[in-house]
């Protein structure tokens, strides 16, 4: 009897441990995806839940629940079992910016006025710190005193956030004139020797500091870059920090357009030729050949992926702006790397893009854009905690519909 008591016990274990390996593998999971159809620019709110198809890798899922949701109400449901979806809104204001936009007033004004409602969260990000408006606040105080508060903050840290970047434009700007003077060519059209008045010093007008001048541009140059670069490490973690918050999670960048100052191709022509018999100056001027070819370095994909796991709407708001007129300067649009990716994000998210001169309007459409949605929510099958980026397609059966929505989730991340 101990002999049969014995195996009894060893096959009882046997198969509670393969439950527990078979209930590590295998795992049973809801995915919500909100959603967005337009035709044209007009939202379709009257499809049912037959009306979509979701795939996930290519396989047909079944839709268990349809919510029609309007700001932070549930107007329409299909669902055999209520899974009674988190609707608070937590908005996040991003500003990456060199210049306050008087138009910003607007934006955070219209925030206040017409977007936020009690039970909202507000976090506002700028280069110098980040700034939460506690629950509590709408109650508190008036919502024209916390506009102006915010309104307040925004400038302040722009302006001082951003001094030294401004100050690098501004040296690069004088150094293309004194290096324009110091090789002894035209400056489109001006006369080398007349340099600006707020040009470097006089003194560097000569082929004797024609390579210090240089050293010193792209040093400049350098640290312009340094301030301007996105950290990708802080995106991801951003992302990944407000992943397990309840409801929706919008979040807007500001970027404004950006322009760096640089010798024009015809006046480095010049000079090359000017001084073929000073290997140094050549190639310090080959030097700027290469460093103007910038390259992307950013993971596009790997930012799309963790941002659309998070479930977050990343509404891109590019912000244009005229590069000005400068003697002898070609101001290079360098903004083409961040507008790309951060395109490609907020397309894998459901977002909006938009570019505008008036941060205020692309605010207000982005925002209108983004206040009704269906949530769709099914079980996949075969559900497996392996790590894997999941791609999901939301389809309109029979129409050829605009649809926005995240792109996938990563299965098991937690």
């Amino acid at each position: 009897m101990k002999k049969y008591a014995s195996l009894l016990v060893a096959l009882l274990l046997s198969v509670i441990l393969f439950s527990k390996d078979q209930q590590h593998e295998v795992s049973v999971i809801n995915v919500v995806v909100p959603v967005r159809v337009f035709e044209e620019n007009r939202f379709v709110a009257d499809l049912t839940k037959e009306d979509f198809e979701i795939y996930e890798n290519g396989i047909l899922q079944k839709i268990e629940a349809l919510y029609l949701v309007n700001k932070e109400q549930i107007e329409r449901k299909e669902a055999v079992m209520d899974f009674e979806p988190q609707l608070l809104r937590n908005y996040y204001l991003i500003f990456q910016i060199s210049e306050y936009n008087p138009r910003f007033n607007e934006t955070i004004d219209y925030l206040f006025e017409k977007v936020l409602l009690p039970g909202d969260t507000l976090t506002i990000m700028t280069p110098m710190g980040n700034y939460v408006l506690p629950n509590k606040a709408l109650k508190i105080k008036s919502k024209e005193s916390l506009s102006k508060e915010m309104k307040s903050i925004v400038r302040k840290d722009t302006l001082t956030g951003a001094a030294n970047y401004r100050s690098l434009l501004t040296n690069l700007r004088r150094l293309v004139r004194s290096i324009s003077a110091a090789g002894g060519v035209e400056a489109d059209g001006a006369v080398a020797t007349d340099i600006d008045s707020d040009s470097v010093s006089t003194a560097f007008g000569s082929s004797r500091n024609l390579g210090f001048l240089l050293a010193s541009y792209r040093s400049t140059l350098q640290n312009l870059d340094k301030l301007r670069l996105i950290d990708e490490n802080k995106f991801i973690q951003f992302a990944r920090s407000i992943k397990r918050l309840k409801g929706q999670k919008n979040v807007f960048f500001f970027y404004e357009r950006e322009f760096r100052p640089e010798i024009s191709d015809r006046i480095l022509g010049q000079m090359m030729n000017r001084y073929q018999d000073e290997p140094n100056i050549q190639g310090d001027l080959q030097d700027l050949f290469q460093f103007y070819q910038r390259h992307v370095t950013l993971n596009v994909g790997k930012i799309q992926q963790i941002f659309a796991d998070a479930s977050i709407i990343f509404n891109f708001i590019f912000i244009t702006k005229d590069p000005g007129v400068f003697s002898g300067i070609n101001m290079r649009e360098q903004s083409e790397d961040v507008f790309n990716v951060f395109t490609q994000v907020a397309r894998a998210t459901g977002g909006i893009v938009d570019n505008s001169q008036n941060p205020a309007y692309a605010f207000t459409s982005a925002n209108r854009l983004t206040e009704i949605y269906y949530l769709l929510y099914y079980t996949p099958a075969d559900y497996q905690e392996e790590g894997k980026f999941k791609n999901i397609k939301v389809k309109v059966k029979g129409k050829d519909y605009n649809i926005s929505h995240r792109f996938g989730y990563i299965a098991g991340l937690k």
